[in-house]
């Protein structure tokens, strides 16, 4: 295999690749003879196949396996042989190539650009300090309490906001239809379980009572037959209750599991500082990739924007389908515009990034990949078990996961290294998004 270097522009490199004729020859025969021994032809034991008549048979099929194990061999040499750090998979094409002559291929790298070393430490970043409220400690102890809230049977009418255990039967001119039935349902009033306006007609109620409810089904109801259709509802009441919020004392926080409302409190702050420690650190990352996008200057290989911006322009015709007001008044042009140096960026903080990862040898443990799947499987409930069958079936997608967690290693990595200034935020501040672009 011959590699001959025809142009260097930039991070662009192409060479001609010739693969001598005998090379081709001796692969088809090799991949021939592997056919010959499996298949099975009319008139020759199997293996026995001769050469013609294998060539005859399957000398096409085989040369397209060639030429395509061929090319992948050449690019794999090409980035070998001239020691280049391939931003994607080299672009192959057949430029030349005759049955029993050469194959000439034209091979094209686009290199992972010099990045230059940084002084981080001539960096500084905010080292956002805050002080978690008594206020929020209070509210989400109340949510706590609320999520603990159970019936109590009371004596008396039915208001909004109170439990009725029912039976009821829905009628559709009198007969009753398929899933409206039910015994012993418990319903809470103004929850919105059921169509408009049946809700609203059991307030009053008291255990005993027996009524008819009038509603019609939307129009835009799911079962064809009863969409927009009024019907009737024969209710019979069991019980009536009211929701009970326990206290937020002593015996809330032994129930779940603490000595006392003190430990309880303190958890809670605990769980809260946790959250709003994240949103700190992603101020600082944003803080930190605006100045090191200021004071790092590299070409990024046009392939990888090409793609990165793809992704985003596909992203923005859905955010413009779906009507986002701040996109409505821009051209196509200018947001292209707007959003190709936010492309460019990206992929530059990306090479940024994926170099500190590779010259200070950060590793990701297997703890680190497991803990990656653990929280993806969290966002489907239910159905933890069928994301980690997905990935045990499907380990190349476990592959997905180490860019963004060695980015997140890259960037604790950096800003241990950076000068960090310490500065005291509200919560309010704190909860404040940023307009900007954060990567």
């Amino acid at each position: 295999m011959q590699i001959i270097p025809t142009e260097a522009a930039g991070l662009t490199h192409r060479f001609q690749v010739i693969v001598p004729a005998s090379d081709m020859q001796s692969q088809m025969e090799n991949e021939l003879q592997s056919i010959g021994k499996r298949v099975k032809m009319p008139g020759f034991r199997q293996g026995k196949v001769p050469m013609p008549v294998l060539k005859k048979r399957y000398a096409q099929e085989v040369l397209g396996e060639v030429i395509q194990s061929t090319a992948n061999k050449a690019a794999r040499e090409v980035v070998e042989q001239k020691n280049l750090r391939a931003a994607l998979q080299p672009d192959v094409k057949i430029t030349n190539y005759v049955e029993d002559g050469d194959l000439t291929l034209e091979v094209t790298v686009e290199a992972m650009p010099d990045v230059p070393e940084v002084a981080f430490d001539k960096i500084t970043v905010d080292e956002l300090t805050f002080e978690v409220p008594d206020s929020e400690i209070d509210e989400a102890l109340a949510r706590l309490a609320k999520s603990r809230q159970h019936p109590h049977t009371k004596e008396g009418a039915a208001v909004l906001g109170d439990v009725v255990k029912i039976d009821f039967k829905g009628l559709l001119d009198g007969v009753a239809f398929d899933g409206g039935t039910a015994k012993n349902f418990q319903l809470e009033l103004g929850s919105g379980q059921f169509i408009p306006g049946f809700e609203d007609q059991l307030v009053g109620v008291a255990a005993g009572d027996e009524r008819n409810v009038n509603v019609s089904f939307p129009e835009q109801y799911h079962s064809a037959d009863l969409a927009g259709k009024p019907v009737v509802f024969e209710v019979k009441v069991h019980e009536v209750a009211y929701l009970h919020v326990p206290d937020a004392d002593d015996k809330l926080a032994e129930k779940l599991g603490f000595k006392d409302l003190v430990e309880l409190k303190d958890k809670i702050r605990e769980q809260i500082a946790t959250d709003y420690q994240r949103m700190a650190r992603n101020k600082a990352k944003k803080q930190l990739f605006d100045k090191l996008d200021e004071v790092v200057t590299f070409p990024v290989p046009r392939n990888m924007l090409s793609i990165e911006m793809d992704n985003i322009w596909k992203q923005v015709e859905e955010a413009k389908k779906a009507g986002d007001p701040e996109l409505k008044d821009k051209s196509d042009e200018e947001l292209k515009k707007e959003y190709s140096k936010i492309a460019e960026r990206r992929v530059k903080l990306g090479i940024l990034l994926s170099e500190v990862g590779r010259t200070n040898n950060l590793q990701i443990t297997r703890e680190e990949i497991s803990a990656a799947v653990m929280n993806h499987a969290r966002n489907f409930p239910g159905q933890e078990d069928k994301v980690f069958e997905f990935y045990r079936k499907n380990p190349q997608q476990v592959e997905q996961l180490r860019g963004p967690i060695l980015e997140e290693k890259a960037v604790d990595f950096v800003l241990s290294k950076v000068k960090r200034k310490s500065k005291a935020i509200s919560i309010d501040e704190l909860l404040k998004t940023d307009d900007a672009e954060v990567a």
